[in-house]
């Protein structure tokens, strides 16, 4: 019999693997304690900065510096996607306009920050389900020019908007042009500067361009000689004149379906369009220099604390962003505490188990009890991983949670060291204590 017991006790031990009961508590029925410190203190865990709180009454269970200032990488953009929903709302959708002036057969495609915009034909999807067309444009430009037989002589491409030069933050990584994650953010570019373009292909890791403004004139050129237009015209970089009318527009899809898709496969040219034009919505020029107070206004409106915080850009790429891991916390407690205004944040959150960016995270082995329990924003840039979300925990009760594990250089190692943090947080649940 004490052999049995032994053994039992042994394999229990490999059940909880690192997790620690504290003292049993005196009230029958209650749970001991639960500790998570020795994985908090493990190898990979390097610096890091995490809180994690009850969802029904936010009381804090766990926090490690929590409310010092660092860098989110791609957890960032839920903070931008909530900005974005309250800036420009839901069902706010990007125009693209096409103008002419009155005297010439010049034309002028604006860029409205429309990163969806795509070469594709009308008939074949784009990387962007339901994504507007060039070809869409091109159409009713060519009714618009039979219609006032107008030969069109110059494509003028106006991306000014938040800038008329591509933006390229010194921190990020160049790699993103090569490994296909991210293209210069500008207000007018096809398939955000992807080289390609089809549900049929890998595209999301495919190449991009370096020069998107001048890529949109080369595709735009292609899509109207398509419709016999602007055979020999060139196209040049220029800005749209006072005098001149609407010939040709598409819409995007509503923001709300660009927050799902930015969340879910963490596209950073979305985040970016969406915090620009979040910036100007609230009454900022666009730039990258005015993210910081244009965050700021949108989430003391919440009645959130933004003391500290830098947003450098709107995906969470470079390694100067600054956010409290609190504060990330204070937003996904508001997300989840109001979840009809927050219905596209949420839906686009990965899961574990689900198609997106948390898909093949928390699936087997010790981890498999949490499949699908997990739904949470993925982060990573070379010198940190980041995971804020909700988990669903062993013991049925909702936590609230943000972990960075940052250091000068990261590797798989570092994810696997906070993933099993945060399986963690999972078997403990409300009985997570800070020891």
């Amino acid at each position: 019999m004490r052999k049995r017991s032994i053994a039992a006790v042994a394999a229990l031990g490999l059940l909880f693997g690192a997790l620690t009961p504290l003292a049993a508590s005196a009230e029958p029925g209650n749970l001991a304690p639960c500790s998570v410190s020795s994985l908090a203190k493990s190898k990979g865990i390097r610096s890091l900065h995490a809180e994690v709180r009850r969802a029904d009454t936010s009381e804090v269970l766990f926090s490690r510096n929590a409310q010092t200032p660092a860098r989110t990488a791609s957890v960032m953009k839920v903070i931008t996607s909530v900005v974005a929903l309250d800036a420009l709302g839901p069902d706010y959708q990007v125009e693209t306009k096409v103008f002419a002036d009155s005297t010439s057969g010049r034309i002028y495609l604006v860029g409205a920050g429309d990163v969806t915009l795509s070469r594709m034909p009308g008939n074949i999807t784009s990387y962007y389900s339901g994504g507007p067309k060039l070809d869409s444009l091109s159409k009713q430009i060519a009714s618009w020019a039979k219609k006032n037989k107008v030969t069109i002589s110059e494509v003028v491409l106006d991306s000014s908007l938040y800038g008329a030069k591509e933006d390229w933050h010194s921190t990020w990584d160049k790699r993103g042009l090569s490994q296909g994650y991210m293209a210069p953010v500008s207000a007018l570019q096809i398939d955000a500067g992807r080289l390609t373009s089809s549900k049929n292909q890998n595209v999301f890791i495919g190449q991009r361009t370096a020069k998107p403004i001048s890529q949109a004139g080369t595709l735009f050129l292609q899509s109207l000689r398509k419709y016999g237009l602007a055979q020999s015209a060139s196209a040049v970089v220029g800005k749209l004149p006072t005098s001149s009318s609407v010939i040709a527009s598409v819409k995007s899809q509503p923001i709300s379906k660009w927050i799902q898709n930015t969340l879910n496969v963490s596209d950073n040219a979305l985040a970016e369009s969406l915090g620009r034009l979040s910036s100007i919505a609230l009454g900022f020029d666009g730039s990258a220099t005015s993210l910081t107070k244009a965050y700021q206004k949108a989430l003391q409106a919440r009645g959130i604390d933004t003391k500290g915080m830098q947003i450098v850009d709107g995906s969470g790429l470079s390694r100067l962003n600054k956010v409290p891991a609190k504060l990330v916390n204070d937003v996904l407690t508001q997300i989840y505490a109001n979840q009809a205004s927050h219905s596209a944040v949420i839906a686009g959150m990965p899961v574990s188990g689900k198609p997106g960016s948390l898909r093949y995270r928390f699936i087997s082995g010790e981890q498999r009890p949490a499949l699908f329990n997990i739904e949470a924003k993925t982060g990573w840039i070379r010198t940190g991983y980041s995971l804020a979300g909700k988990i669903k925990a062993q013991d049925g009760t909702d936590l609230i949670f943000t972990v960075y594990n940052l250091w000068d250089s990261v590797s798989y190692e570092n994810r696997a060291a906070m993933d099993k943090l945060v399986f963690g947080f999972y078997k403990c649940g409300a009985s997570l204590t800070n020891n």
